[in-house]
């Protein structure tokens, strides 16, 4: 094993120990149930808000969407454009109705606004899936890194599980929002980083547009295709944008502000999540293009069922200097791990609050609730990670296609009805269920009958709202409990939140010195990589990166004292 080898493997391990340092550092903010999975609602917006935007991408960002930057250019800007512009639509509307819902789980929601049977349904209707998805998220992580860095698979995906499980189980939200925040510390300066080496290796903005020029690749440049066998059209790109936008402001989504104060900390959250998923839509693409005009033969050469996939991580490698390129495998690692422990944690909420609850212990007090609780992650964690290994023996395509067609097919008779429950109010208890039924019928007939991913999207999302909304004539036969029911939960739903009133004091101050001075030990870490051997240009890479981290280290460290200090005074 060579220097650079034992370099990258070291920043990756010490990468793993502050995750794990962090979690166990958050453990004291866990006192009781409703702390564990929402974070007493005590989160701050930019806390809620980075971690919100780290777990809405995996390292399918660097992987399967890189694959269609290189093949395509920049029709996989779209996907990342929806997802600003759904979470912008949070920020304007949505964030704060989602808080002032007052929630722990998203089936909790369901059965305030239907009823138990309705609940009961999207959970078992929920579970398969869910593992899948996670499993699919822990897996695609797995084979890109063992292909292309040549880690072994299977125990990739085992250390990868344990960790996200050890510091979700140990730190609750509290350590999955912190891990978050920090990974977006990584994620964020390395990629800007990666973006402006990519433009500088082709001779900045104007060689970037005169190579494409050059090799004939101005197709590259358009948002969508055309033409006989074009897969990513203009209708494909509406279908997208309608199915993100319908998925990021149901009912299943609002679990992302639980967290929050209040409404109006919620809709910052959201307006963050919006801004840094734009600048990513920007960032993310360029070096795949670039890799795309100047290095085909090394990406082409990747020891991977799908070459482009690897184009990302190819480029990074020829470009960062030493040190570095363990980075860039962490910020893969962090957009992996953030997504993984945000499902991990809703889901084992889900299997406590939801499931474990009514059924087994209506009476548990919130200390077993507390325990439970850690039991269901670690329960959770473990099937995740079985489920990722067994997929791993499984031969299959490029997850991008696999990922679109499971969303359309799954995804959108599940949301469409909850995403038309925050505004159509009078239809019965059994609406639901039936438009979720109607849906999958035609999810069924599009997968027999090999239907486009826009035409799955258009019909499923169509017929589910028909039905959805046929059952409005029922609402008269509704008993008058179920009808006092649903006006409670619009109320309630519109009804500001008081924070000191309904939580109490905040911990605002203590978030950000954590936080600040883990991050500012990460920062002093990239630094050390300074005395490792490479020109002065990549010294000073490395010093522009650990510079952004330490500066915002320091300047969280500087808020939580100025926070202490006026409150003294006011004392």
């Amino acid at each position: 094993m060579n220097d650079t080898r034992i370099t990258e493997l070291v920043v990756i391990g010490l990468y793993f120990v502050f995750m794990l340092a962090t979690g166990i550092l958050f453990r004291r903010y866990n006192h009781k149930f409703g702390d564990y999975f929402r974070s007493g609602c005590q989160g701050s917006w930019w806390l809620v808000g980075s971690s919100v935007f780290m777990a809405s991408f995996t390292a399918w960002t660097f992987t399967g969407a890189v694959g269609v930057a290189y093949d395509s250019g920049m029709t996989v800007a779209i996907i990342f454009m929806a997802n600003a512009v759904g979470y912008l639509i949070n920020a304007l509307i949505t964030a704060r109705w989602f808080r002032q819902m007052r929630a722990i789980t998203y089936p909790e929601v369901v059965r305030a606004r239907f009823d138990t049977t309705t609940q009961q349904f999207y959970v078992m209707v929920g579970v398969i899936p869910g593992l899948l998805t996670a499993g699919l998220t822990l897996w695609g992580v797995a084979l890109f890194a063992s292909s292309v860095f040549g880690f072994d698979q299977t125990t990739l995906i085992i250390v990868l599980g344990l960790i996200v499980l050890v510091y979700s189980t140990i730190g609750g939200l509290w350590g999955v929002m912190a891990t978050d925040f920090l990974q977006a510390m990584i994620l964020i300066p390395m990629t800007i980083l990666v973006a402006v080496l990519s433009l500088q290796a082709i001779g900045g903005v104007g060689g970037f547009f005169a190579e494409i020029r050059g090799q004939e690749l101005t197709g590259m440049l358009r948002l969508t295709e055309s033409g006989e066998g074009a897969v990513y059209t203009p209708s494909w790109a509406l279908a997208m944008i309608v199915f993100v936008i319908i998925t990021y402001n149901s009912v299943g989504s609002s679990v992302k502000y639980f967290a929050c104060k209040d409404g109006r900390e919620a809709s910052k959250a959201a307006g963050l999540a919006a801004i840094l998923m734009f600048l990513g839509s920007i960032l993310w693409i360029v070096p795949p293009i670039v890799a795309r005009l100047k290095f085909p033969e090394l990406v082409e050469a990747q020891p991977i069922s799908k070459p482009s996939e690897s184009a990302y991580a190819v480029i990074a490698t020829q470009l960062l200097p030493a040190g570095l390129t363990g980075m860039i495998v962490v910020a893969m690692f962090a957009a992996t791990m953030s997504s993984l422990s945000t499902v991990l944690n809703q889901f084992a909420a889900i299997v406590t609050q939801d499931v474990y609850k009514p059924f087994a212990r209506p009476k548990a007090t919130d200390r077993e609730m507390f325990v439970a609780g850690q039991i269901a992650t670690v329960m959770t964690g473990g099937l995740i990670v079985m489920m990722a290994v067994y997929l791993s023996t499984r031969e299959g395509g490029g997850l991008f296609d696999f990922m679109l067609i499971f969303g359309s097919l799954f995804g959108t008779p599940m949301v469409v009805p909850m995403f038309l429950a925050m505004f159509v109010r009078k239809t019965p208890r059994w609406s639901a269920v039936v438009a979720v039924c109607v849906g999958f019928a035609f999810s069924f007939l599009g997968y027999i009958s090999g239907a486009s991913y826009a035409q799955n999207v258009f019909t499923i999302a169509a017929t589910t709202a028909i039905a959805y909304c046929g059952t409005i004539p029922f609402w008269k036969y509704s008993t008058p409990e179920y009808k006092e029911r649903v006006k409670e939960f619009y109320e309630r739903m519109h009804r500001p939140v008081d924070f000191k009133g309904e939580v109490g004091d905040d911990n605002d101050s203590g978030q950000l010195r954590l936080i600040g001075w883990v991050s500012f030990a990460v920062g002093i870490f990239v630094l050390t990589c300074i005395v490792l051997p490479n020109p002065m240009a990549g010294r000073i890479q490395i010093l522009m990166v650990s510079g952004f981290i330490l500066l915002f280290g320091g300047m969280m460290v500087y808020a939580a004292r100025r926070i202490d200090n006026r409150r003294k005074r006011e004392v």
